[in-house]
């Protein structure tokens, strides 16, 4: 009996850890899927997508968001790029395009990866240069968007 019931339970462990997966797959489908259509969108608006991943979690974020949302960096924006927002949560949440996109994350977030219209990559974030955005004023943001 009590070798049926191990057998049983490791049963049901091995179903859980495939649900699991499969949900974990889904998951990085949906944004990479997401992250095509962008691409997609961008090189028909001849624009340059700006990928930003971060957390709701994270005040360096909030402050980046912020700062994008203020009159002339939205104008910026707006006008020249295509923003896609990737929620990382706690560095467990579509990593699939963070490793795609070269670990930007590696170093704290907010993290920007800019791709030109025809899906190159122009630059990243991947030292750390927004993850005190917080500390950050518009026009530091803004020097970067315009070197873009």
């Amino acid at each position: 009996m009590e070798r049926k019931f191990r057998i049983l339970f490791f049963l049901l462990l091995f179903g859980f850890s495939l649900t699991n997966l499969s949900r974990c797959s889904k998951q990085s489908d949906i944004i990479l899927s997401q992250y095509q259509e962008s691409l997609a969108i961008a090189k028909d608006s001849n624009r340059k997508l700006i990928v930003v991943f971060g957390a709701d979690w994270c005040p360096d974020c909030r402050a980046l968001d912020l700062i994008f949302q203020e009159p002339e960096p939205k104008v910026l924006l707006t006008q020249n790029f295509l923003l896609f927002k990737v929620d990382v949560g706690r560095f467990d949440k579509n990593l699939s395009l963070n490793d795609k996109l070269g670990n930007p994350i590696q170093n704290g977030i907010p993290a920007l990866v800019v791709i030109d219209p025809t899906g190159k990559i122009l630059t990243s974030t991947k030292g750390g240069e927004f993850s005190n955005a917080s500390k950050m004023t518009k026009e530091q943001v803004l020097e970067y968007l315009y070197r873009l």
